[in-house]
């Protein structure tokens, strides 16, 4: 079995970790009732995150992702034909200005390719995302073992996304703790991931303000 699997355990209570924390702010936001919330990920792959929100109560056809890997779109396609899928890059998404009420970026700028290349993806999701709305970011913010990421600061998102407010949030336990834990004792997934230390990736909750 792939080592990035969901039915890996450790995998899996990552991911539901994320989820959780996914809910209470949608449900904390503001945004409006879920079955009229426009969403819209940059880096969708398969659309596991877009098919997410559906199950939630959003609209398929209220919803829209872009992804580079032609293989991923077509698997997206196949599972999810009512959901919007452009193949292509994240730094010109055919989309119009303030279409949606939340864009994702999840673990997409830190293989972006560098600064200038997420600084054009963070432009393009505080275009297509009204003003109130949010951009949530989910990425690394500790150095990773892969040479072909970065790593993303609070600098890089404030840098990135000017003049917007901005909070943010460590979360996941270190992914080698998460799946030690997950194969031999899940329950101490969560008293592990209460340590900031321990916990590699951020959430960014970014408003995109009016232009004035």
């Amino acid at each position: 079995m792939d080592r990035h699997s969901i039915l890996r355990p450790g995998n899996l209570l990552m991911v539901q970790e994320r989820e959780r924390l996914l809910a209470r702010l949608l449900s904390a936001s503001g945004l409006g009732p879920l079955e009229e919330l426009r969403a819209f990920e940059a880096g969708c792959s398969t659309a596991y995150n877009l098919r997410l929100l559906v199950q939630w109560g959003c609209r398929p056809e209220h919803l829209a992702g872009i992804d580079l890997d032609p293989d991923a779109v077509a698997y997206a396609h196949s599972r999810s034909p009512e959901i919007r899928i452009h193949e292509g890059q994240a730094q010109a998404i055919a989309e119009p200005d303030g279409a949606f009420d939340l864009t994702l970026a999840f673990t997409l700028l830190s293989s972006a390719g560098g600064p200038e290349p997420a600084r054009a993806i963070a432009a393009e999701l505080v275009r297509i995302t009204r003003v109130g709305g949010l951009v949530l970011v989910y990425d690394m913010r500790r150095r990773s073992p892969n040479p072909s990421v970065r790593r993303v600061s609070r600098a890089d998102i404030q840098s990135w996304f000017p003049r917007c407010p901005i909070r943010s949030r460590s979360l996941t336990l270190a992914p080698p703790l998460a799946r030690a834990a997950g194969s031999r004792a899940p329950w101490a997934y969560g008293p592990l991931a209460a340590l900031p230390f321990l916990r590699t990736h951020a959430l960014h909750m970014i408003t995109v303000p009016s232009s004035g």
